[in-house]
């Protein structure tokens, strides 16, 4: 398939390019900053624009076959946190541009969102979807903004909610389902959340679902 990355220099971003490769797709990376990406490989092209930039995301979006969707505003890696962006809405508004750009009634979406967001909310034991919104107001505000988007939405979507994202090498033994209960503790790594995102790409199972998702 030919698929579009955003979000492509982020933590799970650049995991998520490398799996698509791995896995024979044609991908393009649309990022902020091209010296971000330093991956070359002869299937994976790079775009630099602003999720934030109708324009420059229609571009990118022209002639694909799937977008994965890895936008996030608080970015954890420490090389990245300088990067961090409190308070903008990236992920409502550049999924709205995204959704604006696709053909109308058809297209592959899978957008990466978050535990407590939506109906994980109530899945949550102890408590744990309101700690989490209690933390991360902003940001699961913008999410609950941007899941409510693809929500609306007329395309083959797929929302997934990692619980919270680690570094550690990939596990292999990622749950996942739409009513999987979580808590505080829960962890993913993004490895995993990666891969699995690529895998469900042509999984029509997956299609109009929003899965939570940890090790």
């Amino acid at each position: 398939m030919n698929v579009v990355v955003f979000g492509a220099t982020g933590s799970t971003g650049r995991l998520v390019v490398e799996s698509a490769l791995s896995a024979c797709h044609v991908v393009t990376a649309f990022v902020r900053d091209i010296k971000r990406m330093p991956l070359t490989h002869p299937k994976l092209g790079i775009v630099k624009g602003d999720a934030m930039d109708p324009a420059s995301v229609a571009s990118a979006v022209r002639g694909m076959d799937a977008v994965i969707c890895t936008l996030g505003a608080i970015p954890q890696a420490k090389d990245d946190r300088g990067r961090r962006q409190p308070g903008v809405p990236v992920c409502s508004v550049g999924t709205m541009n995204i959704l604006a750009a696709m053909p109308r009634g058809r297209g592959r979406l899978i957008v990466e969102s978050s535990v407590s967001v939506g109906e994980s909310y109530r899945t949550g034991s102890f408590g744990a979807g309101f700690l989490v919104k209690l933390a991360l107001k902003e940001v699961m505000a913008d999410k609950e903004k941007q899941e409510a988007a693809v929500r609306e939405s007329d395309c083959d979507w797929t929302i997934v909610r990692p619980a919270t994202l680690t570094f550690k090498p990939a596990r292999g033994n990622l749950k996942a389902g739409t009513d999987l209960r979580w808590n505080i503790t829960s962890t993913a790594t993004r490895a995993d959340v990666a891969e699995y995102l690529v895998k469900i790409l042509d999984d029509p199972a997956t299609f109009r679902k929003a899965i939570t998702v940890r090790n």
